[in-house]
């Protein structure tokens, strides 16, 4: 990981703290910085410059849905499931194509076990590699799953292609197998967008999707740590959105795995309480199976299946709604072993542990 120097002289978090930490870098997120303010809710996150936008205009809008959005506000929640992250490249960086898609959500729907049942996938970007669209295909061929859309928020132009390239496919044919949309991922975390600059985002996605195209039943959120969350600095982000998808990596606050539970409920529990309702999800866990160890928190097949234990079994029984990081290693990734190692399963397929409670 980028971070990993900056995190090792940052071990000592108060435990809810060690939510908001990186998480396996994808392809499409170019190089961060750690910031030492996402660690302190107290603390601003650093805001970036606006991008350039006519006089008349004060929030990021294509074409007016922002405001349509926010005239008549729909709030969709979710209940409980099970899911994976799926990235949108294959083991040598090359996208993924239909047939890698098929060959995935088959993996995924083969997790199956007697307390779980993975019935979604979360991608990162809708357009490239034709991700959304080959995911939905794959999904209505394989049966059983859905898919919850992400769109990268940055640069700008990226984002444009993932909300227009969500808009066809939501008017597709397999367009109801879209669950959900998260806008964004860790943009606050980064720094790469102002609170308000990821909010008026949000709105313009929703107004588009829900207002728009009548879809009025997907929810649309962001993915972000628990402690840039938690600043009451960033609180239009949590008003705009109908679901917040939360993501935690004890194992890169240097946590031991025993332990680990306990700080992902504090973190998720300090979250609820803000939340109004609206639905919170886990949008990113898990233990790498190898890599370097990071203060107490050692990566080995053996503790990723107990903080699977721990964290998958803890939501099951509460009914919370989880993503898991991730279905199968990605060799692919640069960065580091661990980031290569987050899967349940090994790049054949084989499962590496037991997935029951």
């Amino acid at each position: 990981m980028l971070f990993l120097k900056a995190i090792t002289g940052l071990l000592v978090f108060a435990t809810f703290l060690t939510m908001g930490l990186a998480h396996p870098v994808n392809v499409e997120i170019e190089a961060r910085s750690l910031k030492s303010s996402p660690f302190n809710p107290s603390i601003p996150v650093p805001e970036v410059a606006p991008p350039l936008l006519p006089s008349n205009l004060t929030v990021p809008t294509m074409d007016g849905n922002e405001l349509r959005a926010r005239g008549t506000v729909h709030r969709p929640t979710v209940g409980y499931f099970a899911g994976f992250n799926v990235g949108a490249y294959t083991n040598t960086g090359a996208c993924k194509t239909l047939q890698d898609w098929r060959n995935e959500l088959k993996q995924v729907k083969a997790c199956r076990s007697s307390h779980f049942s993975f019935t979604v996938v979360k991608i990162f970007t809708t357009s490239q590699c034709s991700a959304l669209k080959n995911a939905l295909q794959a999904a209505k061929e394989v049966g059983g799953i859905k898919v919850w859309a992400g769109l990268w928020a940055t640069p700008r132009t990226t984002f444009d292609s993932d909300k227009n390239e969500l808009g066809r496919q939501i008017l597709g044919s397999n367009g109801n197998l879209i669950l959900g949309v998260s806008v964004g991922s860790e943009e606050l975390f980064r720094g790469s967008l102002s609170s308000g600059q990821l909010a008026g985002y949000i709105w313009d996605v929703k107004g588009m999707i829900q207002n728009s195209y009548g879809k009025t039943n997907v929810p649309i959120g962001t993915s972000e740590g628990i402690a840039p969350l938690l600043n009451p600095a960033n609180q239009q982000v949590l008003d705009a959105s109908d679901a917040v998808l939360l993501t935690s990596y004890p194992y890169y606050g240097g946590s031991r795995v025993d332990l680990a539970l306990k700080a992902f409920q504090q973190g998720w529990w300090a979250l609820g309480a803000k939340m109004a309702g609206k639905t919170l999800i886990v949008g990113e866990t898990g233990w790498p199976s190898k890599g370097k160890t990071i203060g107490q928190a050692v990566p080995t097949v053996p503790n990723a299946r107990q903080y699977f234990k721990a964290i998958a079994c803890w939501m099951r029984t509460t009914g919370k709604p989880f993503f898991w990081f991730s279905a199968v290693d990605e060799q692919w990734k640069s960065g580091g072993v661990a980031e290569t190692r987050f899967g349940v399963s090994w790049t054949n397929g084989a499962r590496k542990y037991t997935l029951s409670c």
